[in-house]
Order: structure tokens, then C-alpha cells, then sequence
């Protein structure tokens, strides 16, 4: 039988979903592999509770906030 676990996902949703394309492509430009699920909704693999995975996706956005003040990302 195959593998019937799922990948865990980080979900990074926004205030404002004209941000969404700029949001994914500022990701993969940090190395990342973002996936656009929804206007105002990008994906990451990984898992969401690992510490160190959000210390980095943490970073990332703390520069996102300093390139898009008005556009607010939230970790769902």
C-alpha cells in the first residue's frame, strides 16, 4: 500500500488578497515553495508547530512587513 500520510502545511493568510502573488514569489525568492491556495492564501510545507520552521517563516515576514507595511500576514 502507498504512503497515506499528508504533508503538513503552514498557511499564511492576508489582510489583503492583491498581496497574494507578491507574498508567494517574495517566499520562493528566500527559498521557499509557496503555494497560492486562495486570493489572500499562500502555503508552505512543513510542519506548523515545528520551532524552528516558524522562527524562519517568523523572519521572513518580519522583512515582508518592512517591504508592505499595509499588507498584514497572519499564521493560521
Amino acid at each position: 500500500m502507498g504512503d497515506s500520510r499528508h504533508p503538513l502545511l503552514v498557511m499564511l493568510k492576508l489582510s489583503d488578497p492583491a498581496y497574494t502573488e507578491r507574498l508567494a514569489s517574495f517566499l520562493r525568492s528566500v527559498g521557499q515553495t509557496a503555494q497560492i491556495v486562495a486570493p489572500g492564501a499562500v502555503e508552505l510545507p512543513g510542519e506548523p508547530d515545528a520551532p524552528s520552521l516558524r522562527a524562519e517563516v517568523e523572519i521572513y515576514l518580519r522583512v515582508w512587513k518592512v517591504l508592505y507595511p499595509d499588507a498584514d500576514v497572519e499564521v493560521a
